[in-house]
């Protein structure tokens, strides 16, 4: 594995000095641009899957690409903060732990369209069809389901949404109930277990996807919607933040294009599904990020 890893590390570092010769222009560092990569069989395969990508950014910015494999998320993670990598494609989490570690380090300016185009979720409220519950202030003082009390888009981010929307779970329900996932809580809800139940939506893509269209195809009905939280979106592409403006502005374009004419180079390079690519900011990322550290302060202090 360590004799792959060097000979993958060796052609990569190959194919940056070429393209650094072959063309011109101004380098977003001295040393070109770093793409960083979870390890694995990129690796073993000699970094045949970022081949396609490195070329495009290569042809395209006039600048030496090189790819760096790190063994584990938390390694790359650290390399971002560190400012060692310069392009990087994150989960929503991994995006937290290096906001929360470094948060000038990193800066979202994509995420991917998943299968089918879908962006990401959204939570919902639900109550049951013909239900008077029409809004959350109808809502307060009744008794509300999540699908998990340490899932994050099954509790912590729902509840993080509607605070930030004037609904407070933890003082404006009478109960909450925990039904040990999505489809239970939805039958709880059916079955008038429980008043309202919160579960999440796909946002674009197939209109199969998620518990509830899955739940309503069982069922064969369907459930009032009360309330939509905010798209919360695919894991971002990161740039590092002390590029510079021109820098960031051309590379974010190049993928943007990329995204529309190759797609699959960018799924093959990131090993994520990645149908296309749509601008995001950090701001699209704060409901996640407060739920996530909600979610690991509770852990923490049940400890």
């Amino acid at each position: 594995m360590r004799q792959a890893f060097k000979r993958a590390m060796s052609a990569a570092a190959a194919l940056g000095a070429v393209a650094g010769l072959m063309l011109s222009g101004p380098a977003p560092a001295a040393e070109g641009l770093k793409i960083g990569i979870l390890g694995g069989m990129s690796v073993e395969n000699g970094f045949s899957a970022q081949k396609c990508l490195m070329q495009e950014l290569a042809n395209g910015l006039g600048v030496p690409v090189t790819v760096n494999a790190f063994a584990s998320g938390k390694q790359l993670q650290d390399a971002l903060a560190a400012g060692e990598v310069d392009l990087a494609s994150l989960s929503p989490r991994a995006y937290s732990a290096v906001w929360r570690s470094s948060a000038a380090a990193v800066q979202p300016v994509l995420a991917p369209l998943g299968r089918g185009g879908a962006k990401g979720y959204r939570a919902v409220m639900l109550a049951r069809s013909g239900s008077d519950l029409s809004s959350l202030d109808a809502v307060k003082g009744k008794e509300i389901g999540f699908a998990g009390q340490i899932s994050l888009p099954g509790y912590f981010v729902p509840s993080v949404a509607l605070a930030r929307d004037g609904f407070k779970t933890e003082s404006d329900v009478a109960t909450i109930q925990f039904s040990g996932g999505h489809q239970a809580n939805l039958t709880a809800l059916e079955s008038g277990a429980i008043d309202a139940a919160v579960t999440w939506v796909s946002d674009g893509g197939e209109a199969e996807a998620g518990p509830l269209a899955r739940f309503e195809r069982q069922a064969g009905g369907s459930l009032s919607e009360i309330w939509r939280s905010n798209l919360v979106p695919n894991g971002p592409l990161v740039l590092r933040k002390a590029l510079s403006e021109a820098v960031k502005q051309s590379i974010t374009v190049r993928l943007l294009d990329l995204g529309k004419r190759a797609p699959d180079c960018l799924a093959a390079a990131f090993g994520r599904p990645i149908t296309g690519l749509f601008p995001v900011a950090h701001a699209d990322y704060e409901t996640f990020i407060e739920a996530d550290h909600k979610r690991l302060s509770l852990s923490v202090a049940s400890n």
